[in-house]
């Protein structure tokens, strides 16, 4: 039987990999909070790039909160009471009044019973995707061929029979 090395397969499929272009590079920036959209680029390891700036239009900082100078305050308020990070998720480690809030808060600004959050966007789509879909027996799932991932990844999670269809051809 003859022994395969790993190593020198793995740095091979990686070559492979640049050289028909599917690498990604991160483009570290610095949003700052008086100059959003406008951005610096920063290339901290390359001495002969200088800084650049440039205009970023896609974020999922959906109606720029993080720079809401309200919500950084309250976000530093809380940030010295209860530290940074979670320890967990909530259901391992537990919720906080203030996710409760929040909920309660988003619950009656939508005149509903009640409210959850999730950590994103994609979370959230993952999640009710699966939960729908266990929901009802034998459900058979149509999708268009260019849903979101997280569209995706909840149908595979719920192991739901799916039918994937041309763009906007149901």
């Amino acid at each position: 039987m003859k022994k395969i090395n790993y190593k020198t397969l793995l740095s091979a499929t990686l070559d492979n990999f640049k050289s028909d272009g599917f690498y990604r590079e991160f483009t570290p920036i610095i949003r700052q909070v008086e100059s959003f959209p406008l951005t610096k680029v920063k290339f901290p390891a390359v001495k002969d790039k200088p800084k650049t700036e440039l205009k970023i239009w896609c974020t999922n900082d959906y109606l720029n909160m993080s720079h809401n100078n309200q919500v950084i305050e309250t976000m530093v308020e809380v940030i010295r009471e209860v530290g940074t990070g979670s320890g967990g998720t909530r259901n391992i480690s537990g919720t906080t009044p203030f996710h409760q809030n929040l909920e309660s808060d988003l619950a009656k600004f939508h005149n509903r019973e009640a409210a959850l959050i999730f950590t994103s966007a994609y979370n959230a789509n993952q999640t009710a995707i699966w939960t729908i879909c266990k929901a009802f027996k034998n459900i058979c799932v149509f999708s268009d061929e260019l849903n979101h991932a997280s569209l995706i990844q909840g149908i595979k999670n719920s192991n739901s029979e799916c039918k994937i269809f041309k763009h906007n051809n149901l």
